[in-house]
């Protein structure tokens, strides 16, 4: 068995973990300047749904196109998503300094939502064209018809966030490949859940798209062999 052959498990799995390192650098590169975070989420999801399917062949060819294509939708996204979190977040301070409890009871329920919807958003712009006002009612949609995949998406940020907070090593793990880790087992079920809402010739579409990647990938596999040759 040689070592370096492109179908060895040993170097197969090396590629797979030097990919999702990649596809992390890329995302936090492209958040640096700040008002490219909600760009570089949808280039990061949409890169990790085509991972998962199995549909990417170059991971920072598939980020950059995502990031390029999605640039414009996703900035005026990103605005709406990060004055409604202002809103909510200066709502519910007053709530707590106030120490009224129905007031806190009702921001925090609102926050609990606000993140909920959030989560779709991004992957949803990722996978589907459409308006940004279609994109925020299939997110809502979403968010409660799949309320099991949404209270996953929950924890895993709450979990994450927490654990960061207080160890280093997790915060040095998010640097290195975190973000990348969480967008890939999310899309797992993003996958399943934006197959239901896709019409059928978007289903059609994608299983084609899929194929051509596929025969693309087989391609470039017995170049890389006969180059090694």
């Amino acid at each position: 068995m040689k070592v370096f052959d492109i179908e060895n498990p040993v170097w197969s799995t090396f590629s797979k973990i030097l990919d999702i390192m990649i596809l992390n650098v890329l995302f936090l590169l492209c958040c640096v300047p700040v008002v490219t975070i909600s760009t570089s989420f949808t280039a990061l999801y949409f890169t990790a749904m085509r991972v998962v399917s199995g549909n990417v062949t170059y991971v920072s060819r598939d980020f950059w196109n995502s990031f390029k294509s999605n640039f414009k939708q996703a900035f005026v996204t990103g605005v709406i998503v990060f004055d409604a979190g202002v809103i909510l977040a200066v709502g519910t301070y007053l709530s707590f300094i106030s120490n009224a409890y129905v007031g806190k009871v009702f921001f925090v329920a609102l926050d609990v939502l606000f993140a909920a919807v959030v989560s779709y958003v991004f992957p949803s712009l990722a996978k589907f064209e459409c308006s940004t006002g279609k994109l925020f009612y299939n997110s809502v949609v979403m968010a409660f018809v799949h309320i099991p995949f949404t209270i996953l998406n929950l924890g895993i940020f709450f979990l994450v966030g927490i654990f960061a907070y207080m160890n280093l090593a997790v915060r040095l793990l998010m640097l290195v490949c975190g973000f990348a880790v969480i967008a890939l087992l999310q899309s797992l079920w993003f996958n399943y859940i934006f197959e239901k809402y896709m019409t059928k010739e978007e289903l059609e579409l994608n299983q084609t798209f899929r194929t051509e990647e596929k025969m693309a990938a087989r391609e470039k596999k017995e170049n890389e062999k006969k180059i090694r040759r």
